[in-house]
């Protein structure tokens, strides 16, 4: 059993047997989620399939995945200054405000952090060998 937008903590019984409460559960193929949406079952699907191309599948990476992560750390730092709607502040001026750099860009600085290791690394490690 499962409960979508309730705050209903008693359990439900049946002649005497208590249904068990869940959080997600499969009916007719699709993953059904407490919270109501379609996420994980799409996702589910898609790293499932085999009948989607790679490149159709980092597409949706890209543009779920990703756009979430960017979106979400400015959000994040909004709410962190309570800087809600309708007042606003450009990402730029709000990475200045914070001394922060865009995530793409932190992301960039720590792939060149771990390359800088590589090397230190002994001779059989793949990752030193990949380079070389």
């Amino acid at each position: 059993m499962m409960r979508i937008g309730s705050n209903v903590t008693t359990p439900l019984t049946v002649n005497d047997i208590v249904i068990e409460s869940v959080d997600t559960f499969s009916y007719l193929g699709s993953i059904i989620s407490a919270h109501g949406g379609s996420e994980e079952d799409v996702l589910h699907k898609v790293r499932e399939s085999n009948n989607i191309s790679r490149k159709t599948k980092l597409g949706i990476f890209d543009s779920s995945v990703k756009s979430v992560l960017l979106y979400g750390s400015t959000t994040c730092l909004r709410r962190i200054l309570r800087i809600y709607w309708p007042n606003t502040i450009s990402t730029n001026d709000l990475l200045d405000l914070t001394n922060n750099i865009p995530v793409e860009k932190e992301i960039k600085k720590r792939k060149w952090t771990w390359i800088g290791h590589v090397p230190r690394r002994p001779d059989d490690d793949i990752a030193k060998s990949a380079l070389q």
